[in-house]
C-alpha cells in the first residue's frame, strides 16, 4: 500500500537538509525528490520529519531508506516510525506516538490498538502498517494477552481490541444503564438492541464487555433486557398480581406450551412490560432461560434433574431422555442443551453423562 507522506526518524541534523526543506529519499533502488518538514529534534544529532515524496512509495514501519542532497552528498540515514500519518492529530499526539512507535514492535501493536479503539485491531491492519508476517503478529497479541495489555476476540481472522478500551466501553455502558433506569423506572432494563444501536461496536466485543460486567455481578443480562444488578424496578400492587399469574401460566401450562406470546395476549402486556416481570421472575429463580429464549418454570426443571439422578442411569442418550421426561424432540434438545449448561449433564457424543 503506497502511501503520499511518512513521519520518519532521521540521523543527521535538520540543518544538513537546507532551508527549501529539500532533499531526496533513496529507497530499496528508488530515488524520490522529497520535502521534509521537521517535526521536533529528538537529540543534537536526530530529528524527526514528515517526509513527502514526490511520488507515492510502498513504505512501512521501520523500513530503512537513505537521504541525499539535492546535489547528491548522501546526508544520513532515514527510519520510517508512520507510514500513514494523521493531519488532524495535535502536535503533542504527534510527538507522543512517535515517540512509542520507535519502542518496538510490542508498543507499536499498542499504539495501533489505541488508535482502532473499541472497534479492534485486526491482523491485515497490523500487516498494512508494517512487514510483520502473521505467526509474529499472533505472538505479539498472545504476549499483550498474557500482560492483560489486549483481549483476543478471534484467531482466524485475528481480531483483538486494548483492554483500556474495553474498560472505557464498561463504563460507557454501566453509566447509560444507570441513565437508562432513571428515564425508565417501571423497566427492568434497556433492551439490547437499545445498547447495539447506542454504541455501534461489532457484537462479539459488545457481548465480551456484557460477559465481564456480568462476570462481576455489575449488570444481569435476563431475556434480551440489560440491567444493573442492583436495579429493582418498583412494582405496583397490579404488577404483583399480574407478576403471580405469569408465574401460574409458566406452572400450569405443559412443558413447551406456553409461549411469550399467549403470555402478552393473555395479560394484556406491552412488550417492555412483559420482559420486565420476566426479568423480576428469573431475579427470583421462578423461571430458568436456555439457549434461544428457551424458558420454563424452575420446578419444572427440578422435576426434570430428580427424575434423570432418581433413574439411577450414568448416561443416556436422547431418545431415552424423551422416553423418561415425555416430552418430544422439540423441546427435549433445547432442555438437554439447558442442562449441558447448569453442570447437570455432560455431551458424549450421541449420549449424555448424568454428573451427580
Amino acid at each position: 500500500m503506497k502511501t503520499t507522506s511518512f513521519d520518519a526518524a532521521l540521523d543527521f541534523p535538520a540543518a544538513t537538509i537546507g532551508p527549501a526543506g529539500r532533499a531526496s529519499v533513496v529507497f530499496q533502488g528508488q530515488i524520490r525528490p522529497a520535502a521534509f518538514a521537521v517535526h521536533k529534534a529528538r537529540k543534537k544529532e536526530a530529528v524527526w520529519a514528515l517526509v513527502t515524496p514526490d511520488r507515492p512509495l510502498d513504505v512501512r514501519w521501520m523500513d530503512a531508506f537513505d537521504v541525499r542532497s539535492e546535489d547528491g552528498r548522501t546526508l544520513g540515514r532515514g527510519l520510517v516510525l508512520d507510514p500513514f500519518p494523521s493531519a488532524d492529530a495535535k502536535p503533542s499526539r504527534r510527538k507522543e506516538l512517535l515517540e512509542r512507535l520507535a519502542l518496538g514492535e510490542r508498543e507499536m501493536v499498542l499504539v495501533l490498538a489505541e488508535l482502532k479503539g473499541i472497534r479492534g485491531l485486526g491482523e491485515e491492519d497490523v500487516a498494512a502498517f508494517t512487514r510483520l508476517g502473521r505467526d509474529r503478529i499472533e505472538d505479539l497479541a498472545r504476549g499483550l494477552e498474557e500482560e492483560g495489555k489486549v483481549r483476543i476476540l478471534s484467531f482466524s481472522p485475528l481480531v483483538f481490541v486494548l483492554q483500556d478500551s474495553l474498560d472505557f466501553l464498561r463504563r460507557r455502558i454501566t453509566a447509560f444503564l444507570a441513565q437508562y433506569h432513571k428515564r425508565h423506572p417501571g423497566q427492568a432494563g434497556a433492551p439490547l438492541e437499545s445498547l447495539e444501536k447506542k454504541f455501534e461496536v461489532a457484537s462479539n466485543i459488545l457481548q465480551l464487555a456484557l460477559r465481564s460486567l456480568a462476570k462481576e455481578g455489575k449488570v444481569s443480562v435476563n431475556a434480551g433486557t440489560v440491567g444493573i444488578v442492583d436495579y429493582r424496578a418498583p412494582l405496583s400492587a397490579a404488577d404483583e398480581k399480574t407478576l403471580a399469574e405469569m408465574e401460574s401460566l409458566f406452572l400450569k401450562g405443559a412443558f413447551g406450551e406456553v409461549s411469550l406470546d399467549d403470555i402478552r395476549r393473555q395479560l394484556r402486556l406491552s412488550p417492555a412490560k412483559l420482559q420486565t416481570l420476566l426479568g423480576v421472575l428469573m431475579e427470583q429463580k421462578k423461571i430458568v432461560e436456555g439457549r434461544d429464549g428457551f424458558i420454563l418454570h424452575s420446578r419444572w426443571l427440578d422435576e426434570v434433574v430428580k427424575k434423570l439422578r432418581a433413574s439411577g442411569r450414568k448416561e443416556l442418550t436422547v431418545a431415552e431422555f424423551k422416553a423418561l421426561t415425555g416430552l418430544t424432540r422439540k423441546y427435549a434438545i433445547p432442555l438437554l442443551e439447558l442442562l449441558d449448561e447448569m453442570g447437570v449433564t455432560r455431551r458424549k457424543g450421541a449420549v449424555r453423562d448424568i454428573l451427580r
